[in-house]
């Protein structure tokens, strides 16, 4: 049992490979004849108002990003904008994988108050509407499979899969973030790295600007017009050059121009 993880996986096959019986099955649960297993998703709602997402696939894709997709579909359904993911694990075995998550909707953007997982960078709330544009598969026919977000630098297609999609409120201590594991898929050859990327805040609410109420026509006419007040006019450069000019001048003896005689 291994614990889910946000991750990007890089594929080299073209978006066109999960057309036709390449997509995992995506519907209530049920058993395909002559292999034993069940696939699909099963949901229930716990004791305590959450739900409970158990799904399983086979071939390509993540059992995680079905379970989101449905927990995301499920809270649409029931009018909320936001699904909390409260955290849950995931196992691989030949040919099939599973996964459980558990999840509980919200009207509104806040941190999860609880989480089951070890990890605290697993349990977050997110946006519905961003779960299932990215997990929606091309042209978003084919629920619970990734879409391609990016190309690398090498032409691959890059498709994010995993918790952390459509995140907007975690409750994680201050400083900290969620990790992010990249896996690039090179034919057989897997490369994994990490990195730490923050969390995407929450969209302001948008609040209009309060509009003052209209002045009646009449107290429109009776309003005086405002006048611009009078200033003196100021004098031009050559007028103040000058008058630099003449303030410099040296003081001559019994000159009445400049106020004052000899005899003063």
């Amino acid at each position: 049992m291994k614990r889910l993880l946000l991750c990007a996986v890089v594929l080299a096959v073209p978006g066109s490979a999960w057309a036709g019986d390449d997509a995992p099955y995506y519907g209530p649960m049920q058993r395909w004849h002559g292999i034993g297993y069940t696939f699909g998703y099963r949901d229930k709602v716990e004791r305590d108002g959450s739900w409970r997402i158990d799904t399983a696939i086979r071939g390509r894709g993540e059992a995680v990003d079905m379970a989101l997709y449905r927990a995301a579909e499920r809270a649409r359904a029931e009018g909320y904008r936001y699904v909390m993911l409260l955290g849950g694990n995931s196992q691989t075995s030949p040919g099939v994988k599973a996964a459980t998550l558990y999840a509980r909707p919200s009207r509104e953007a806040v941190p999860p108050g609880e989480c089951r997982s070890r990890k605290a960078t697993t349990c977050y709330t997110a946006d519905v509407g961003e779960i299932l544009r990215i997990l929606g598969g091309p042209n978003g026919q084919h629920p619970g499979v990734a879409i391609v977000d990016h190309l690398d630098e090498y032409g691959r297609e890059v498709s994010v899969s995993g918790y952390g999609i459509g995140a907007v409120a975690a409750s994680l201590p201050p400083g900290k973030q969620r990790r992010l594991t990249t896996i690039v898929t090179d034919g057989r050859v897997q490369i994994r790295s990490s990195s730490v990327v923050p969390f995407a805040p929450a969209p302001a609410p948008f609040v209009p600007a309060p509009r003052s109420a209209p002045l009646p026509p009449a107290a429109v006419a009776r309003a005086p017009i405002p006048r611009a007040a009078a200033s003196p006019s100021s004098p031009s450069a050559s007028e103040r050059f000058q008058a630099a000019l003449k303030a410099a001048q040296p003081v001559h003896g019994n000159n009445r121009e400049q106020g004052w005689t000899a005899s003063d």
